[in-house]
């Protein structure tokens, strides 16, 4: 008993690092947190998976043949030739829809769950294609320069829980009357909207606005189809 209780006065001497150090050393059990920690931080902040400017038709039967570019900071691979990624930019093609893109990701990165920034933008989109709500941690979504021209659209991103920053300026629903204030409205999870903070009159205006025309989307809804 006296030199296991010799051991434990001796561990609690360490701090909480040096101590789970030590512990790693002696034990042939596996450290899964720690492992997996890590490789979710370099997973999470790996170079953006990059298939701007390869004029893209197709989501997945196209930037499936290609290599992304390679920026800066080089691409990054497990052993199976996953990407440590958790960002895709498909900006500047001619796409305008996103089948294939579940395909693309589970094929590419290693973690395709925990995709959280997507660049759409200046593309040929009319509308939010509803794929992307399977993206449930998603936080940046850029899709200015495209064509989406219906307001409505944006109430698809209303359950992505982890969205805070979306574009769509430079779209032709940008135009519209009470464009902002409908966005922020219907996505108050947003801190960011075209690359504006969003402010407390943002959203004191966007519940007004919300209350005062709830009745009538239906209406506006039937009209614009």
């Amino acid at each position: 008993m006296e030199p296991r209780k010799g051991s434990t006065d001796s561990a609690r001497r360490f701090s909480a690092f040096d101590q789970s150090i030590a512990e790693s050393s002696v034990s042939t059990a596996p450290q899964p947190r720690t492992v997996n920690t890590k490789e979710y931080d370099s997973i999470l902040y790996g170079p953006v998976v990059d298939y701007s400017f390869r004029s893209l038709d197709s989501v997945h039967a196209d930037a499936i043949k290609l290599t992304p570019r390679t920026g800066v900071k080089p691409n990054e691979f497990t052993e199976d030739r996953k990407m440590k990624s958790c960002s895709l930019r498909l900006s500047h093609n001619r796409l305008n829809d996103l089948s294939g893109l579940k395909q693309l990701i589970d094929t590419l990165l290693v973690e395709p769950r925990r995709l959280f920034w997507i660049d759409l933008s200046f593309n040929n989109f009319d509308l939010i294609d509803p794929v992307l709500i399977l993206c449930i941690h998603l936080q940046v979504l850029n899709m200015h320069g495209n064509q989406v021209a219906k307001l409505y659209e944006v109430d698809k991103l209303a359950v992505l829980a982890h969205l805070r920053s979306l574009t769509l300026h430079g779209n032709p629903v940008e135009l519209l009357k009470g464009y902002r204030s409908y966005i922020v409205g219907m996505i108050p999870q947003l801190k960011s909207l075209d690359y504006s903070t969003i402010t407390k009159q943002d959203r004191s205006t966007a519940a007004v606005m919300k209350s005062f025309t709830r009745h009538k989307r239906p209406a506006r809804r039937r009209y614009d189809e």
